[in-house]
């Protein structure tokens, strides 16, 4: 069972922010407890000021008072030492899309992520620095963040081991709270007279990233404690591992004014939560021929299958029968078998894609879906040589269609694949067992987070550094992905020359390719192992 955290200490006039009207019948809070009972989320703690407890719209929820950011801070490692479950942080005055909220809650296998955005308005949100998809350090009016990359949005989950690890770097910082309030804050990119705000004051790159209207400050920073954003820099500073939940085309953010809180609302009614759910089906880093080719147009399929009730593993088995169709009119041995057994084996893999990308759209995964996607597409492809190996055979002599007996090329083939197949499992339980590189430790009290850039670089072969920076380049990465040959360019492959020409020249052309791909694909994972 999941553990919210809801800290209310953002006083405004009028008491909290918290009860700030998100519409004519509902409070920002109200709207945000109601978002976590849909989610089932029934354990439910208020933390709040003894002067705003009483103001705030959240009736039948527990409220913890406390004195100070000490005091909410002892009470977040109290609640998280006692939560038997996942436990999530938020402020209490979050405007958030109810996709956002499912993200974190129900699809992180992290044990520990924070929502982070793009970085923004330096002024009003408290920034973070990304590496490898963790955060290194964390921002607070209090902490300086050398060369931010992103904003901290306000929510903060947590399960396992990282829940304890959370309650002992709350509790250490809530007693050296006097030391650190009483310090000069942070000042803004070296502006002098703007304390309050998170990041050094050196960093004149991101003055010039950052959009001067934003850059200006729309909205008025916080004036209480967060404490969920020190919770997140005692958690970074002790070690702990916190992986980015990104924020895309979703809202997620604090309201401390009624202007704000409107504006909120008009950007989460903005937002077709169904249609980004779907785009965020299809993945972002498939090879060549499956972006343009099939995910081009494979989510309507997919929203498709889910109106008419479909499973993803019955898609699975779909796609498994269709290949085997394909494979069955590759066997005919005449030119028309091998022209539709090339549509039906492409029809077979977009179906193939459909099934993932309906997994993640109904968010329907469990381990026999997993097991039966990575076993059916072995079976997919194997049957389909076996048929293009019979249609070879019964061909008639003459026909463009006849390649003669191509058995051996057959099993040759499939031995190719079976080895590639076998390198990249190993790789992947190899890489899976490997333990990351441990965090530096960073002293909360300390408002420099300069130890970082003394951190040793980590090394490890040129080539495999290369390969990292081309990553970054859009195209040269579906170039790599085109060279090795991935599951979207072997069946293309298959569909095309068995199509224009015959099962001999199909089987030669994935023996001289995919031994390309295997010897390239051997040598990266070797230097990549040596560098784990």
């Amino acid at each position: 069972m999941t553990l919210a955290v809801v800290v209310a200490t953002e006083p405004i006039a009028e008491g909290s922010t918290a009860g700030l009207p998100y519409d004519e019948q509902t409070a920002v809070l109200e709207r945000l407890l109601g978002q976590l009972a849909s989610l089932n989320v029934s354990d439910v703690q208020i933390i709040s000021r003894p002067g705003l407890a009483a103001k705030l719209p959240a009736d039948r929820t527990p409220i913890l008072e406390s004195w100070d950011l000490a005091g909410d801070l002892r009470e977040i490692a109290r609640l998280a030492r006692a939560a038997a479950g996942p436990l999530v942080l938020l402020p209490a005055d979050l405007v958030v899309n109810d996709e956002q909220l499912v993200r974190v809650l129900g699809e992180s296998k992290a044990e520990a992520a924070a929502v982070i955005a793009p970085l923004r308005s330096a002024r009003i949100r408290p920034l973070v620095r990304v590496e490898g998809g963790v955060v290194v350090s964390a921002g607070s009016p209090y902490h300086q963040v050398t060369d931010p990359s992103g904003e901290f949005r306000g929510v903060l989950r947590l399960d396992g081991p990282m829940r304890g690890k959370l309650a002992d770097a709350c509790a250490a910082l809530a007693a050296e709270t006097g030391e650190l309030t009483e310090a000069q804050p942070v000042r803004i990119l070296g502006q002098a007279g703007e304390p309050g705000v998170f990041v050094d004051n050196e960093a004149v790159a991101v003055i010039r990233a950052l959009r001067p209207s934003e850059a200006a400050g729309a909205g008025r920073r916080p004036q209480g404690d967060d404490a969920v954003g020190l919770a997140l820099v005692a958690l970074v500073r002790s070690g702990g591992r916190v992986t980015v939940r990104p924020l895309r085309d979703l809202v997620c953010d604090r309201v401390l004014t009624e202007r704000e809180a409107a504006a909120a609302r008009r950007a989460v009614e903005a937002v077709n939560e169904d249609r980004v759910r779907l785009d965020a089906a299809v993945k972002d880093d498939d090879g060549f021929f499956t972006t343009y080719f099939v995910s081009s147009y494979s989510r309507i399929v997919a929203r498709w299958c889910a109106r008419l009730g479909l499973t993803p593993n019955t898609v699975t088995s779909i796609s498994m029968a269709i290949a085997v169709l394909a494979a069955v009119w590759f066997s005919d041995g005449s030119r028309l078998g091998l022209v539709v057994g090339a549509v039906l084996l492409y029809v077979a893999f977009v179906f193939d894609c459909v099934d993932g990308q309906l997994a993640r759209y109904t968010r329907q995964f469990s381990p026999l879906g997993a097991w039966l996607d990575a076993t059916f597409d072995r079976a997919k492809e194997y049957v389909v040589y076996f048929g293009l190996a019979v249609g070879s055979t019964e061909a008639v002599k003459g026909t463009l269609a006849y390649g003669g007996g191509v058995w051996g090329l057959a099993v040759a083939a499939l031995i190719v694949q079976t080895v590639r197949h076998m390198i990249d499992f190993s790789f992947e339980a190899v890489r899976a067992r490997a333990e990351p590189a441990p965090l530096p430790v960073l002293p909360a009290t300390d408002p420099s987070d300069a130890a970082l850039d003394g951190r040793p670089a980590r090394t490890g072969p040129a080539v495999v550094r290369l390969s990292a920076r081309t990553e970054r380049i859009p195209g040269l990465r579906k170039a790599k992905k085109i060279v090795i040959l991935p599951i979207g360019e072997r069946f293309a492959l298959i569909s095309l020359t068995a199509a224009f020409f015959n099962a001999r020249v199909t089987f030669i052309a994935l023996l001289v390719w995919g031994s390309l791909a295997a010897a390239y694909t051997l040598t990266g994972r070797v230097l990549r192992s040596a560098a784990l």
